[in-house]
């Protein structure tokens, strides 16, 4: 990688070829290594800070499918000591921090986590679909399979209710005003945590939601809740990615960009380091039609509103 303080790094750029991601907050950073040491991306976390720095980025948010990242989220921001860069840990909850338990989310929160996933490769309707994360945990721990299917967490109750201890998580997070992000939850679930979450008031990202459905009205539902949509780069440059550009450019036209947040969600040796998956994502809006404008309300004005952060 490019060391974003040389003249060789400046000297490789168009001009203001970073102009559509000063300000930008990342809100879905995996930090290195995620899935296992075995399978690294691109940089190392502090390395991957000091390039959106680079590029005028004003911070991210670590995210791991297995462990809390509030130590690796300080020792970052402690490297990054001097700037106003800000970097963020979270916690998911997936088992192996305790799953739905509104304990360990006031303990990540005394520990500094500043958002909440729900669980992922845990989620009972990614256990059911043999999800990607559980194809990649499942080559590191030859037990895997068995763990995931005995501990898959629903979220809802047979009769499509939000379970109790779903509420619980939610009214935590609520009362430590810490935002809420859906993981891999179905649809369906997804609603169900949507429709609680404004009633109550909760901040509230409906992570990747072109994974389970690309209906605009749905997408429509979602965000008259006053949820959050995330979209990523991930999908977009994963060899067996089921979207493309022009998918994610429609979703956006029919949801519209008041709530949607931009992020990156990528963790594979294959693509650049997140800050430059974030610049090409929106290059390509951009290129067709987006403006600067709406683009800053996606990966800067939103991003900070769901994390309650002044504009």
């Amino acid at each position: 990688m490019f060391d974003p303080r040389s003249d060789l790094f400046v000297a490789a750029q168009p001009d203001a070829f970073d102009l559509l991601v000063h300000g930008a907050i990342d809100v879905h950073v995996h930090g290195q290594p995620d899935v296992s040491a075995g399978l690294p991306n691109r940089g190392a976390d502090v390395a991957v800070a000091r390039l959106a720095q680079a590029y005028g980025m004003s911070g991210l948010v670590l995210k791991s499918h297995l462990w809390p990242t509030m130590d690796r989220a300080r020792a970052v921001q402690q490297a990054m000591a001097g700037t106003e860069f800000r970097v963020h840990g979270s916690i998911t909850l997936n088992p192996p921090v305790g799953g739905l338990e509104p304990s360990v989310v006031e303990l990540a929160a005394a520990h500094g986590a500043r958002v909440v996933f729900l669980p992922t490769w845990a989620a009972a309707a990614d256990v059911a679909r043999g999800g990607y994360i559980s194809r990649l945990l499942g080559r590191a721990a030859p037990s895997f399979d068995e763990y995931a299917t005995r501990s898959g967490v629903a979220l809802c109750e047979a009769g499509g209710t939000l379970s109790g201890r779903a509420r619980a998580v939610v009214d935590a997070c609520r009362a430590l005003n810490l935002p809420l992000a859906t993981g891999h939850a179905s649809a369906a679930e997804s609603r169900a945590v949507a429709r609680y979450c404004a009633e109550v008031g909760q901040r509230l990202l409906i992570t990747h939601p072109l994974h389970y459905t690309t209906d605009p009205a749905e997408l429509r539902e979602f965000a008259d809740m006053g949820a959050y949509l995330e979209f990523c780069n991930a999908p977009l440059v994963h060899p067996d990615g089921h979207l493309r550009i022009r998918d994610v450019h429609e979703a956006l036209a029919a949801a519209g960009p008041q709530r949607a947040i931009l992020t990156t969600d990528v963790f594979s040796r294959w693509v650049p380091p997140e800050p430059e998956c974030l610049r090409m994502f929106v290059e390509q809006l951009a290129y067709l039609g987006w403006t600067a404008e709406q683009i800053a309300t996606m990966v800067s004005t939103n991003p900070r509103a769901f994390l309650g952060e002044p504009a």
